[in-house]
């Protein structure tokens, strides 16, 4: 009768570790985000106040105001305007097409 009972206990034990084995945990992706010069507007917006557009420029990324010709701002860093412009894990900033900046997150 133990034995039986014993038995019984591990086939539960063993079907009940079957019903957990085969969930899978979720699978993350990286993922590569662009972001056009109004959008990095907001961010350039965020650190001086009259600046309304962004570049990400060879020398780095450079924030805007004014109309026709642009004037000159300030700066600011491509990782940190990531940060501020999406909700995701972050792994880094990256020049584009066009003066986009391309964030590269985990999603």
């Amino acid at each position: 009768m133990f034995r039986r009972l014993m038995t019984l206990a591990a086939g539960a034990a063993l079907a009940l570790a079957g019903t957990f084995a085969f969930a899978s945990p979720a699978q993350a992706a990286v993922v590569d985000v662009p972001f056009g010069p109004l959008s990095i507007g907001d961010y350039c917006h965020s650190r001086y106040p009259s600046a309304w557009i962004g570049f990400y420029e060879s020398s780095g990324l450079r924030c805007y105001t004014g109309s026709s010709p642009l004037s000159y701002v300030g700066s600011g860093d491509p990782y940190l305007a990531c940060k501020y412009l999406t909700a995701d894990v972050v792994m880094s900033a990256v020049r584009g097409t066009s003066d986009a900046l391309v964030c590269r997150v985990v999603r």
